[in-house]
């Protein structure tokens, strides 16, 4: 390194950390080094590191482990500089969270800050673990082997505090499930946890999802600096990670994706790009010549490459920027190139489409939502890093225990504080105002005018108004301009993580335009002034570079974006203009939000004109109008059909048309939308209240005198003969299929379209005295037109005994041989489509990317997977218990008969498609009891009984 590099590198430490440079800040006294280049250390979190011209931290020699790892030798001299240079740059970018932009009086505690002035909160002491939605097993055996984890040892008493999710992290917090053992009555007893996303990490490359402000980026910066300090060898505390030896290193690298997409634009979807986009990030921290650095980090597997905010990538090609599928070719032949690499690539949820999954097709894990106990754990660390000069530690524990408390008592709260962002804006809104707003678009107005506020405080002995020469203003005044320049920022999205660049001459010129309009009209210089306030006091247009500024936080820039829109003369028209772009949905329901408590109409207007199957005098395509169906109702349940109802608006209509529309898109044999959308409609048509299912006893009355009717839930299946069973030339039926026979029916029976739904069997327990599912809390398998799962086989005699009973018709479970004559039709065929397996025709295993979920789905959502006699889901989503003893079938070659088991069809989500054909069996005791199958549920059917 020469020497003017490190004068550059050591002014621009000074700059970050807020000292002299040439003075550099005390070293922590009792720092323990080990011999050689392994200095065992934490003061991450005590104060600043110290770097020396030759590249020594504290006077140690560090980075000499991870380059021995990347090189696989001794190093020079030349190539540990390098690498240090690099990992300290690094680790200083990403040491702080910005508070810029949330809240410009607050600073970091003085004991975690380099600088008194220092707006940023520490990463390392905020940071709260982030899991996914998958789970992983935690301990399994009977009551004796689990017991120690829960209250007086008895698995069906609650988790005890050390392992509850509303107490502690993800790492610890336990959720169960129980079944019964097959071999026996004793139950099993399986615990879980989530798994989290450092452990996704270790485990290979992949794609993490998450919802805006869900902490993707927030999760790679600190997956970023842990391995910076590890690559410095600053090992302790802060940084171990789970998943992860103490010991382990890796060269991190982050990437924003818009960056990858205007190097593919130039270069083409190739490994090439990817590289090259790499290459310049690691000059931009101050190290030349890279190229036989990340070369063989890339070769040895020891590059953790980390690329952010695929969402923020254009839908559709530019000059500038290749779009998201293109993008994503490019990190595929660069994974392929380098396969020992562990890359992580983050996107928001909705964005990641069918045919992004299946252009990457690698693993993708989902975000988990905050639980109680990581709002526990954040909000006392978060009070805690901040201080004023009149906000001490007894105020930071008085406001962590009322935030938590609040929060706890309102489930809307509970719902908003799930979002990592959202429950930082409530610890700001607390500190500030005493109150939090319960609906996201009016926490962030409130921040806005937080912000806002902050200009009219007189600071050095003016404030914003006084600048501007017009003392009766307030910032108020200023909305409209603000709004119209963040659509114009959200429209342009040129930054690098999606925040629209706004060129100086830009903004000079619309606030020059804005103050000449004014009565009576300012001189061109207040244009001058009030941008020098900005930058000099602003925490909400930042500069972005000299002439150019961004918003600080794009969920600001998406809030201000919907109010121009919302707020503007035609704000339908905007909605219809913007919605095809995911990118706009967050500005559309923002915006939505805000104009609601004066104009309910206008959302009443914009659900009505989306519910149209026109637009204008054109008729919409029909992918067109089931996508505005799914937003029209995504709307509906943001804003709180409950409030607009209250509003006057008129609910029962609106709801009455989506529930139409949902049913017809459901019903589409065409499947002209993906699984994932079709499941979306599916558990929004549930919410509103599914109107292909009988729930009321009117409602079963009313299905029964139908049954076999056109549209009916009772199918008819014609008297007839049907085969059973399975060949011998089948290589994945079991012997317990064999052999293939025939069963003769003289008279029709009637089978249930869709396997029963918790509303249906909910109604039962509310009006019947039922008993509830085993899984009746669980949010995975509990929302209203989900299959009932985790019920035995004789809670499913009773529900059909208790419907039976109101209605007068004998409603009964199906044996297995009129099951499976219903899925196979008359042509005896492998699936209930046809003989040949057909992806995205059934809820398996094997569709799980597609639909994007491990679980069950709404049922009904696969209808081109439908049997002959019109029964949906007959492959996969759940087992249907049948009334069948588990028998050998006539002929067999060995017999057997089991009383105590009954025969289960139709295979499950989880399964593959080897285990939801037609012929597929299974079997499970039908007492009553706890633990039962989280994919066991039941399909009914209307005949007299079988003799």
């Amino acid at each position: 390194m020469h020497d003017s590099f490190v004068s550059r590198l050591r002014r621009a430490w000074a700059t970050l950390t807020g000292t002299a440079a040439g003075s550099p800040p005390t070293v922590p006294t009792g720092t323990p080094t080990v011999g050689g280049a392994t200095p065992v250390v934490d003061n991450n979190t005590q104060g600043s590191i110290t770097l020396s011209d030759d590249a020594r931290l504290n006077g140690v020699a560090v980075g000499v482990n991870l380059g021995t790892i990347i090189y696989g030798r001794s190093l020079q001299e030349t190539t540990r500089r390098q690498i240090v240079w690099y990992l300290h740059a690094l680790a200083g970018d990403l040491r702080y969270l910005p508070l810029r932009g949330l809240d410009t009086n607050l600073k970091v505690h003085a004991a975690n800050a380099c600088s008194a002035d220092a707006h940023g909160i520490n990463l390392a002491q905020v940071y709260v673990l982030l899991a996914t939605l998958q789970t992983v097993t935690v301990a399994s055996g009977t009551a004796a082997v689990v017991g120690h984890y829960f209250t007086n040892a008895d698995p069906q008493q609650a988790l005890l505090p050390a392992y509850d999710p509303e107490q502690v992290l993800p790492d610890v917090a336990l959720s169960y499930r129980d079944e019964m053992v097959r071999a026996g009555v004793a139950p099993t007893y399986h615990l879980t946890r989530q798994r989290l996303g450092s452990e996704a990490a270790r485990a290979g490359s992949f794609v993490l999802l998450g919802d805006p402000g869900g902490g993707k980026s927030t999760f790679l910066h600190h997956l970023a600096w842990v391995f910076a300090q590890r690559g410095l060898d600053h090992l302790g505390p802060t940084t171990r990670i789970h998943g992860w030896a103490d010991d382990q290193r890796r060269m991190p690298v982050v990437l924003p994706l818009r960056l990858l997409a205007s190097s593919v634009a130039g270069t083409g979807p190739d490994a090439t790009a990817v590289f090259t986009a790499l290459r310049a990030v690691i000059i931009s921290k101050g190290v030349a010549a890279p190229d036989d650095l990340l070369t063989d980090a890339l070769v040895c597997g020891a590059a953790l490459i980390l690329l952010d905010g695929l969402d923020e990538v254009p839908v559709t090609a530019t000059s500038r920027s290749a779009d998201r599928l293109t993008t994503l070719r490019a990190v595929r032949a660069f994974a392929e190139r380098y396969r020992q690499t562990t890359i992580v690539l983050t996107c928001r949820t909705r964005a990641f489409t069918a045919d992004l999954r299946q252009g990457l097709g690698w693993p993708v894990e989902t975000l988990a939502p905050f639980t109680l106990g990581q709002i526990r754990h954040f909000v006392p660390a978060w009070y805690h890093e901040l201080v004023t000069a009149q906000f001490t530690g007894d105020q930071a524990d008085r406001l962590s225990v009322e935030l938590v408390t609040t929060i706890v008592g309102s489930k809307r709260l509970q719902e908003m504080a799930a979002t990592p962002l959202l429950l930082t804006l409530m610890t700001l809104l607390l500190y500030h105002r005493g109150t939090l707003p319960q609906d996201r678009p009016r926490l962030y107005e409130e921040i806005m005018l937080l912000l806002l506020g902050q200009w009219d405080k007189v600071r050095e002995g003016q404030n914003l108004p006084e600048v501007i020469g017009r003392p009766d203003w307030t910032s108020d005044r200023l909305r409209p301009l603000l709004d119209r320049l963040s659509y114009e920022a959200h429209l342009a999205g040129s930054s690098l993580d999606g925040r629209g660049r706004l060129d100086r001459d830009q903004v000079q010129l619309a606030l020059t335009k804005f103050f000449a309009a004014q009565t009576p009209p300012l001189d061109w210089g207040t244009a001058e002034r009030c941008l020098t306030y900005f930058e000099q006091r602003s925490g909400l247009l930042a500069p972005d570079g000299p002439d150019s500024y961004v918003f600080a936080h794009l969920t600001l820039q998406e809030h201000c974006a919907g109010r121009h829109m919302l707020l503007s003369r035609d704000a339908v028209g905007q909605v219809l203009a913007h919605r095809t772009d995911d990118r706009w949905r967050e500005p559309i329901f923002l915006g939505l939000g805000v104009v609601q408590a004066t104009n309910p109409y206008l959302v009443e207007k914009v659900i009505r004109t989306l519910l149209e199957p026109h637009e204008g005098e054109a008729v919409k395509p029909v992918v067109r109008w089931y996508r505005d169906l799914i937003l029209a109702a995504e709307i509906g349940a943001d804003r709180d059909w409950a409030y607009l109802r209250d509003q006057n608006v008129d609910v029962p209509g609106l709801q009455a048309a989506l529930r139409a529309g949902l049913t017809n898109l459901l019903a589409d044999r065409t499947q002209s939308l993906p699984a994932t959308e079709r499941v979306r409609a599916g558990f929004l048509l549930g919410d509103l209240g599914d109107s292909r299912i009988p729930v009321t006893v009117e409602e079963w009355r009313t299905e029964l005198a139908r049954a076999g009717q056109p549209g009916s839930y009772f199918c008819r299946v014609e008297p007839g003969t049907y085969r059973i069973g399975s060949t011998d030339d089948d290589p994945d039926a079991d012997d317990s299929e064999k052999p293939q026979h025939t069963v003769t029916f003289d008279a029709p029976f009637y089978i249930a379209r869709y396997p029963l739904t918790n509303a249906q069997w909910q109604a039962w327990v509310e009006q019947g005295g039922g008993r509830p599912s085993y899984v009746a809390t669980d949010t995975n398998f509990n929302r209203p037109n989900q299959p009932v799962v985790a019920i035995t086989w004789q809670m499913s005699n009773a529900f059909c005994a208790w419907v039976s009973e109101q209605s007068g018709a004998t409603m009964r479970l199906p044996t297995e041989q009129e099951w499976e004559a219903a899925a196979r039709g008359s042509t005896a065929l492998r699936y209930p489509w046809g003989n040949d397996w057909r992806d995205d025709y059934a809820a398996t295993e094997e569709d799980r990317a597609t639909r994007g979920g491990r679980w069950s789905v709404p049922v009904g959502c696969y209808p081109a997977g439908a049997a002959a006699c019109g029964a949906f889901d007959m492959a996969g989503n759940v087992w249907e218990w049948t009334a069948s003893v588990w028998q050998s079938y006539p002929g067999a070659g060995k017999a057997f008969t089991e009383d105590n088991r009954r025969v289960l069809r139709g295979g499950m989500y989880n399964g593959k498609r080897t285990s939801v054909r037609c012929g597929a069996r299974d079997r499970d005791l039908p007492v009553n009891g706890v633990g039962y199958d989280y994919f066991d549920g039941v399909r009914v059917c209307l005949a007299p009984r079988s003799r």
